[in-house]
């Protein structure tokens, strides 16, 4: 598929721009009164709070005051020593006062358990509703993949950012065990050996690191790369450091790439195309991802209840493209792209300012200005 704007001018993004939008549209509308629910319940839990310590610092100025007055109170009645009644009096003031916190945080403890039931609840259905907008429809993000392996098992983690929010995917993969050989065939890399019967020479041998494991993978797209890798033994432990088409090689901490001789017998070629083998199998070796969370300032913005900060910045970046379209395109009220199929038929899609002004404005004065910031508001 190739995606252009209504002029024929490729699209920045190569993709279904209008469905994409809708799809964001759609995440908005539901997203932004489940936020909203979460904030009110948020604040109830605040309040609740803040007036349970309020009413047991109350307590606790009664309890002293009462003892205060009680200790103060010095006369005997016909000779008699009452200090055994003050002290069980103040006693009584005090087993009652605890008794009456005692029951405050419990009634507290139980708000704020209910409470924080339901805010899990919510906070897993947006989760789960930003799921699909955010594994595909935030453009020009900045990705970074990360790959462990330990006892058979592999997980990953892709960290995405856009502006001040980043969010991150959990990675489950196709294999339970990967090796060199599952990227690339016969890969082998030149080392020192001591040889000789007689006399102990050192010499160069190529050392095949077909079965070396892939022990861990970080990668981002400003292009540095580094990968551990170590065969069954632990014996030869390499670390490819790589920029660009710049790279360090490290054999059991030594940085064979500064070594003349090891580098007149190392392929480079060899060594890009493992590189980038590896990068792509964060393409190819994906089975499924899942949103884990969003974060924004660095915090929480599902628990900040920030989640609209968030979908600001996508509405940012939409609004421009949405410009753009209108720019280009012949009928101003109308959002159009071309997209020109394998058979190479072209079809139009397109959606109007108004529809989707009309949708957001559903979400009451948050998507209001959601529709500012994507240029569709009405003139």
């Amino acid at each position: 598929m190739k995606y252009t704007f209504q002029d024929s001018t490729e699209l920045p993004v190569q993709r279904d721009f209008i469905k994409d939008l809708q799809d964001f549209v759609k995440l908005c509308k539901e997203i932004l009164p489940i936020e909203k629910a979460s904030y009110l319940l948020n604040e109830k839990k605040r309040k609740s709070t803040l007036l349970v310590e309020s009413e047991i610092k109350a307590l606790d100025g009664f309890e002293t005051g009462v003892s205060k007055a009680i200790q103060e109170l010095n006369k005997n009645i016909e000779g008699m020593d009452l200090s055994s009644v003050k002290d069980e009096s103040i006693a009584s003031i005090a087993s009652i006062s605890s008794r009456k916190k005692t029951e405050l945080g419990k009634e507290l403890d139980d708000n704020v358990k209910t409470a924080d039931f339901e805010l899990d609840q919510l906070s897993t259905k947006m989760l789960s509703l930003m799921d699909s907008v955010f594994k595909e429809g935030i453009y020009n993000s900045v990705d970074t993949y990360l790959l462990q392996q330990e006892d058979e098992s592999i997980s990953g983690k892709q960290v995405s950012f856009a502006e001040n929010m980043e969010y991150w995917f959990g990675l489950n993969f196709n294999e339970t065990l990967l090796k060199v050989d599952h990227l690339y065939k016969n890969f082998s890399l030149p080392i020192w050996v001591s040889g000789g019967l007689l006399h102990r020479e050192d010499r160069v041998k190529s050392l095949d690191l077909s079965n070396h494991r892939v022990v861990s993978i970080e990668y981002n797209e400003n292009e540095h790369f580094e990968v551990l890798l170590k065969d069954d033994n632990s014996e030869h432990i390499f670390r490819i450091v790589a920029d660009g088409n710049t790279f360090m090689i490290f054999h059991n901490d030594h940085d064979i790439t500064v070594d003349e001789e090891l580098v007149q017998s190392m392929v480079k070629e060899d060594v890009l195309l493992l590189i980038k083998k590896m990068k792509q199998y964060f393409l190819v070796g994906v089975q499924s991802r899942a949103l884990l969370k969003v974060l924004i300032d660095g915090k929480d913005a599902i628990s900040e209840n920030r989640v609209f900060d968030c979908l600001k910045i996508i509405a940012v970046k939409y609004g421009d493209l949405i410009n753009e379209c209108l720019v280009r395109g012949y009928n101003k009220e109308e959002i159009t792209i071309k997209i020109e199929h394998p058979d190479e038929t072209r079809t139009e899609k397109y959606v109007s300012k108004t529809e989707i002004f009309r949708q957001l404005s559903d979400a009451g004065s948050a998507g209001l200005e959601l529709a500012d910031l994507m240029n569709v508001t009405e003139n």
